[in-house]
């Protein structure tokens, strides 16, 4: 006997995928972040974490269907700590498991960035955009300590960016 397909299923899924900056903005919304929505096609939310309040810009692309989520840290970078920064960052970016950590080397502004190609898709998934904004964010709540460490000590960052960035299990 042959399975038939109807277009149940497939309305189903189109029902499920969305704008995605329309799925940002509802997810923020849920954790009660500050949200501003500049035009249809980016938004920002400050999200409070527990070393820092971070600045999470979403962009979507129509031209290459591609998202990019940037995550703005606030640390006091001063000139004196900007190559020891530069290199924690280097380090931590080997750990990441989404996205890398880029410094603006004309202010010193640290952000976690990531582009989520969607091209062909349709939209996305409310999971997907939850997953993608929640690995980056803990990222930037777990590289946090390394970040501030290399502006506060001279001392080698290679150890620090190892230990914060080591996967833990089970609970203390």
């Amino acid at each position: 006997m042959a399975v038939i397909r109807t277009s149940v299923s497939t309305q189903q899924a189109d029902e499920q995928l969305g704008h995605p900056i329309d799925l940002v903005s509802r997810f923020a919304a849920r954790q009660e972040w500050y949200l501003r929505q500049t035009d249809r096609n980016m938004l920002t939310a400050d999200v409070p974490g527990h070393w820092s309040q971070y600045h999470l810009q979403v962009t979507w692309q129509d031209d290459d269907e591609t998202l990019r989520l940037d995550c703005g840290l606030e640390l006091p970078v001063d000139d004196g700590s900007f190559q020891r920064l530069a290199l924690m960052i280097c380090m931590l970016n080997q750990h990441l498991f989404l996205g890398h950590f880029v410094i603006a080397p004309d202010t010193g502004a640290v952000e976690l960035s990531y582009t989520l190609p969607l091209r062909g898709a349709g939209g996305a998934t409310p999971e997907q955009i939850e997953d993608v904004v929640d690995i980056l964010l803990g990222q930037c709540e777990q590289a946090f300590p390394a970040l501030l460490h290399a502006l506060e000590n001279d001392g080698p960052p290679s150890l620090a960016s190892q230990l914060v960035m080591m996967p833990t299990l089970g609970q203390a």
